[in-house]
């Protein structure tokens, strides 16, 4: 299958990459998490390396198939729903899903944000480039028990701290900050560095967050 989406998203063609995704989240020969985790986020990250050298067609390129696979996500939603019912995990904790000031890369937010809704929680994603002021706002009214927070540029993790020590200082009760994306990769202890509780490594460790466990270390 991934060898099929990416052959399709090699060729911009966004109808034939939405049949194959769709087609197999029917017949159930995949699920969310999977075509999420192994097929989606591969796809997306190998475009890199098939055009490294070439910046004018990278561009363009990454926008393109960015564009398609946001599409595939969005249209993922009653599936997310399904899997969230099968599960049958219903949790009474909020989550608000963003990426912090600067930071335009969603695509992974938005993938974890489903994550979070499977596995039970009340999700509210606010998607990229949340300024301080904005998500004190969101916390007054969804008051969170969880801020998962997503960085791809390793410059922006001056702007997750920054966020997470302005949220410490006015929110007077107690919320746990998870963190995940490619600026973690390089350091492990990164997520300790920007006053995170959590580095999420996988998207299904989301599953292992009411258990209280430490994840850090078994890896998004």
């Amino acid at each position: 299958m991934y060898d099929e989406l990416l052959a399709a998203l090699k060729n911009e063609d966004r109808a034939l990459a939405m049949e194959i995704c769709f087609n197999a989240l029917d017949k159930k020969q995949i699920s969310v998490m999977d075509l999420y985790q192994n097929v989606l986020s591969p796809a997306l990250n190998s475009i890199i390396h098939e055009y490294n050298g070439d910046e004018d067609n990278l561009i363009w390129k990454e926008h393109v198939r960015s564009g398609i696979i946001r599409g595939i996500i969005e249209a993922s939603y009653p599936y997310v729903i399904k899997e969230r019912k099968a599960l049958g995990n219903e949790k009474n904790q909020n989550v608000i899903v963003m990426c912090p000031r600067f930071e335009e890369h969603e695509i992974g937010a938005r993938m974890v944000s489903d994550f979070y809704t499977i596995a039970g929680y009340k999700t509210t994603f606010i998607g990229a480039n949340t300024p301080e002021r904005t998500i004190l706002k969101a916390i007054e009214v969804i008051k969170p028990d969880i801020i998962s927070i997503s960085v791809t540029n390793y410059y922006n993790l001056v702007a997750l701290k920054n966020t997470i020590n302005t949220i410490k200082d006015k929110i007077q009760y107690q919320i746990r900050f998870v963190v995940g994306g490619y600026a973690f990769n390089n350091n492990p202890n990164a997520y300790r560095e920007v006053g995170a509780d959590i580095h999420l490594k996988n998207f299904s460790d989301v599953l292992d967050l009411d258990k209280g466990a430490d994840v850090s270390e078994t890896g998004i």
